[in-house]
């Protein structure tokens, strides 16, 4: 059997807020299971969280934000999408698929952001600690 080409794409999608978190996690698996039943393979799933809407959908304020970041068929697009059609508990979906220079792109950024970061936290560190030998001496010259 051929191996059929995958790529690489993001689908982010809003739950209706009012589920409990268990709920949430439940229809994250759904589709977890429905990548890997359509040999898809699962890359990272991220919950954003209850967040306010821009505008209200349904008559709803507020959403819970899921990202599933996957590899797949190409085909495996419109079964997905028409899934979350005929799903209640999803508001809005969007799926986007990654070229080679987008997906470096994309990941490169994600690194120097990650460094950046680092960077921050030892600086922020480094701080605390000169705070704190500061504040050793002036404990002992008052003694």
């Amino acid at each position: 059997m051929i191996k059929k080409e995958q790529k690489y794409y993001e689908t982010t999608f809003i739950v209706d807020s009012i589920f409990e978190d268990d709920r949430v996690d439940s229809i994250v698996n759904k589709y977890s299971n429905f990548f890997k039943k359509n040999e898809g393979e699962v890359i990272k799933t991220e919950k954003w969280g209850r967040r306010k809407l821009a505008y209200p959908i349904k008559k709803k304020v507020t959403g819970s934000y899921v990202s599933i970041e996957f590899t797949a068929d190409p085909s495996v697009i419109a079964k997905l999408e028409r899934a979350y059609h005929l799903d209640d508990d999803i508001l809005r979906f969007l799926t986007v698929a990654f070229d080679k220079k987008s997906l470096d792109e994309r990941n490169a950024y994600l690194i120097k952001k990650e460094q950046v970061m680092k960077e921050r936290e030892a600086a922020i560190q480094q701080q605390s600690q000169s705070a704190e030998a500061d504040k050793v001496p002036e404990a002992k010259a008052t003694e």
